[in-house]
């Protein structure tokens, strides 16, 4: 659970920089190379960057959402299997007490 953790974190630092870099970069290029003014080009650039800066925190906390709700499934079947072992032990364990016990009877019954 400790290595989720910190992939968690991982993910959550990477996420908005690499969209917003990416998508700008590309906007920019696009831009620069059909010899747009400076002035108009750094606008775009700057409207391109906050608006990437948007999306990348809606599509971040999609992200961590769906990471937490797999988290809480994963841990929820953990907790369910370990139930079940549990449930299947105790029997088990009466069962072979049971032997033990009829094994050391029958023991003490041809001794005596």
């Amino acid at each position: 659970m400790n290595e989720t953790e910190d992939l968690k974190k991982f993910n959550k630092k990477i996420i908005t920089p690499l969209i917003v870099l990416s998508a700008t970069a590309i906007i920019a290029l696009f831009t620069y190379f059909k010899h747009y003014p400076l002035r108009e080009w750094l606008l775009i650039v700057l409207c391109c960057v906050v608006l990437f800066v948007a999306i990348a925190l809606i599509f971040e906390k999609m992200i961590m959402r769906f990471m937490d709700v797999n988290r809480e499934k994963a841990l929820a079947l953990q907790a369910e299997e370990e139930k079940l072992l549990e449930e299947e032990n105790p029997e088990e364990e009466e069962s072979i007490e049971g032997q033990e016990e009829s094994d050391s009877m029958e023991i003490h019954d041809i001794l005596e």
